[in-house]
């Protein structure tokens, strides 16, 4: 009876788990969205990214390679219709000149500016302060708006960074560059993004639109935090959309927040309606993350992957930001993040060049269709995201969200942690239970079975023996006729440690 009622409530205990459970990672909402599709010409994403790491390998902070970038940058939006920035012939800004306004295709457009800004930040490779340099382009919506949507990727690297190493038997010091080229992180980022920026080019929009190409994301994330200040955020509804990392991990993830967010929901339907689940995966409950933090500034005690990108600043001032990245949580053969399953990770090394990304991507040929693909699927996700038509989809959205409460987001990750946690026990348990009645069972086999031998080749008292099964009855027999043979103290009680005995001689096991 025992056995039976508690084999009943681990069940039962099991299945409110499992259904708790689903419930948890069911929750999302889908949207109703209207499809669009890519422009016929214009040069793809994918051969952005391999003229980047053919002809500036090099873009980094702090040496200059990344202002002359800009110019690269700035010639490519201009031959889509956007104004071209006035540049200084050393490397800096002329502030005054700067900032040039031009005219795109459309008419009410005509007002579109673009603005390199200059800052200060912390080297802290360097240990010293240098300049960074921001490129941004903002083009007013069609009628008034009280709407912004940000489109963001950063674009400098590691490539021209020098670090010293020590040989520890000659004690003799080396400087030398990173070396690669930024493939990954992040010419494929400021692909996707020159290529959605194309798409657009041409739209009439019903929000206020700013484009920017943000640096320093090396180093804490200064380019990103910069442009915040600023956005008018205060007064519009906004969200940005950041691309960071793409192309080549196993797979395309959409991430906001720790917390569920409505607009997160509005992206994977976009995602469900444009891609179909080819290139883009679902977050997992089990994220892969480390017990640190990436800035004093984070409101959460713990990192994943996918904060490592300038969304993470957005997370961190509270306003709505959706990132496309992409690796693979799935596989745990790293104990932080893995890129592609079966291959050594290559951010931030010498390894991260347009060679490695194709090879891991399948070798030349298969490798630059898959990259086209998977870059083609996320510029069609965000392009069909932010299109007029689907416009109030996307602002209802993140009017149903509520990313200034993201200080609380790892309540959240806790939760599903909490659940996990729940379930593991309960199936531990459920085992240890199995196990046990197991053991008993055999045992009670085992000991009826000597109790037949024994009534085959022995009497008792002249008697044949007891059968088996009624000396495992024996003890409730006892409890309902009154009858007790244990000797009696002198209170009256069942002597010895007999006393309070329920008769079930498997008590104790």
């Amino acid at each position: 009876m025992k056995k039976r009622f508690l084999t009943t409530c681990i069940a039962i205990l099991t299945v409110l788990v499992a259904v708790f459970l689903l419930a948890a990672c069911s929750s999302s909402v889908s949207y109703e969205v209207k499809e669009s599709s890519l422009k016929e010409g214009g040069r793809s994403a994918a051969d952005i990214v391999k003229e980047i790491c053919a002809d500036y390998p090099e873009r980094t902070m702090g040496t200059g390679k990344d202002y002359e970038f800009l110019k690269y940058l700035s010639a490519e939006m201009a031959s889509y219709g956007y104004p071209a920035a006035k540049f200084d012939t050393d490397d800096g800004n002329d502030t005054e000149n700067g900032g040039q306004g031009g005219t795109l295709p459309l008419a009410t457009s005509s007002s579109a500016t673009v603005e390199i800004t200059e800052f200060r930040f912390k080297n802290y490779y360097t240990n010293s302060t240098e300049k960074g340099y921001n490129l941004v382009y903002r083009i007013p919506a069609a009628t008034e708006s009280d709407k912004e949507v940000l489109l963001l990727a950063s674009y400098d690297n590691c490539a021209g960074l020098e670090v010293s190493s020590t040989d520890m038997t000659t004690g003799q010091t080396t400087v030398q560059k990173i070396g690669g080229e930024g493939a990954y992180s992040n010419a494929t980022g400021v692909a996707a993004l020159l290529r959605l920026s194309y798409e657009l080019a041409d739209k009439e929009l019903p929000y206020d639109l700013t484009i920017a190409f943000v640096d320093c994301a090396e180093n804490s994330w200064d380019g990103a935090n910069e442009l915040i200040g600023s956005l008018d955020v205060d007064r519009k509804k906004f969200i940005c959309l950041n691309f960071n990392k793409l192309g080549m991990g196993d797979y395309a993830y959409i991430y906001s927040d720790e917390s569920a967010q409505a607009y997160n929901d509005y992206f994977y339907s976009v995602a469900d309606k444009t891609d179909g689940g080819k290139v883009f995966k679902d977050i997992p409950l089990n994220k892969q993350i480390a017990e640190v933090k990436f800035i004093d500034a984070q409101k959460t005690d713990y990192s994943h992957y996918a904060m490592y990108g300038d969304n993470l600043m957005f997370n961190v001032h509270g306003l709505a930001v959706a990132s496309f990245v992409s690796f693979n949580w799935e596989c745990f053969e790293n104990p932080f993040y893995t890129e592609v399953a079966g291959f050594e990770n290559i951010l931030g090394s010498s390894a991260d060049t347009y060679e490695s990304l194709i090879e891991r991507l399948g070798g030349e040929g298969k490798g630059e269709a898959v990259l086209e693909e998977r870059l083609n699927a996320v510029v069609l996700c965000a392009a069909t995201a932010v299109s007029a038509e689907n416009a109030d989809t996307l602002f209802g959205a993140v009017a149903d969200s509520d990313p200034a409460a993201s200080g609380n987001f790892a309540d959240a990750a806790g939760m599903y942690s909490l659940i996990v946690k729940i379930v593991i026990i309960v199936l531990l348990v459920a085992a240890a239970v199995w196990v046990s009645v197991k053991f008993r069972s055999t045992l009670a086999k085992k000991q009826k079975e000597k109790l037949e031998r024994l009534q085959k080749e022995t009497m008792n008292g002249g008697r044949p023996a007891p059968k088996a099964e009624d000396i495992f009855s024996m003890g409730d027999d006892f409890k309902e006729s009154g009858h007790d043979d244990q000797p009696k103290d002198d209170k009256g009680g069942n002597g010895g440690s007999g006393s309070g005995s329920d008769g079930d001689i498997f008590e104790g096991f």
